[in-house]
């Protein structure tokens, strides 16, 4: 595989549809770890309202702000509404949602593993297509999401990623990031999927270095598919299609 590119994955939208898990953490981070009074039963326009507003997550302590949203009645219709609720919420209050979040998950894991990682489903087309991948294929992760625990949905579903290559990425813009570990791996080339448009701001490299791409299947709102991006939006054939062109072995 040494003409290959190296293909940067995001984790959750793009490889996982993690969001029944996402839900169910975050609203017993918010509720139970943080209010300190969960509700009785969990209203089904809850889950809708949440799944709506998924798509202007950028990291993990943002679902709790969600769950903040829909408990005060907050209908953010923006990615510059729901970045304000952020702001307003500061950043000591966020760093303790990142901490809740993390408790809730280590909570439901110890309870029911199994059960937890089946709220964890890799989307069917990703698992065939990485599946087929060479062993020796310059597969990378590259998530806002605890490297720990993407490790341990990858392994439980066949999905061998060396723990080296799975990446923790903190910042909004990733292109930075994916220029680095096409530079680090050797490659003339990266891919790069995500399914968060903002995550493609930011200096690639040199002209062509890195080659993004928007995940339709994601958790995207769909006037990202419809406005003219410099992005290319990737299908799931089209997903099958690349891995295919570029990874055959």
């Amino acid at each position: 595989m040494k003409g290959a590119p190296a293909l940067v994955l995001d984790f959750d939208g793009v490889i996982c549809d993690s969001i029944d898990e996402c839900f169910a953490s975050s609203w017993i981070a918010f509720h139970t770890l943080y209010r300190k009074e969960a509700p009785s039963r969990v209203p089904a326009a809850c889950r809708r309202e949440f799944a709506r507003l998924r798509p202007f997550v950028r990291s993990g302590e943002d679902f709790l702000l969600i769950q903040q949203a829909i408990d005060q009645g907050g209908s953010p219709e923006s990615q510059a509404e729901f970045d304000l609720l952020a702001r307003a919420a500061g950043p000591a209050t966020l760093q303790r949602f990142r901490e809740l979040l993390q408790a809730a998950r280590t909570r439901m894991r110890a309870k029911d593993r199994e059960a937890w990682l089946a709220l964890n489903r890799i989307y069917p087309h990703v698992l065939v297509s990485l599946a087929r991948m060479p062993w020796d294929a310059p597969l990378y992760v590259l998530s806002t999401k605890n490297t720990s625990l993407i490790a341990e949905i990858l392994s439980s579903n066949g999905i061998g990623v060396p723990a080296e290559r799975i990446r923790f990425s903190s910042s909004d813009q990733k292109l930075p990031a994916v220029e680095r570990l096409r530079v680090e791996s050797g490659r003339a080339r990266a891919i790069f999927v995500d399914d968060q448009r903002d995550h493609f701001a930011g200096d690639a490299g040199a002209p062509g270095a890195v080659d993004p791409y928007l995940a339709s299947w994601g958790y995207v709102r769909e006037e990202w598919l419809r406005e003219p991006l410099l992005v290319p939006v990737l299908t799931p054939d089209g997903f099958l299609s690349l891995i295919e062109r570029e990874f055959r072995d």
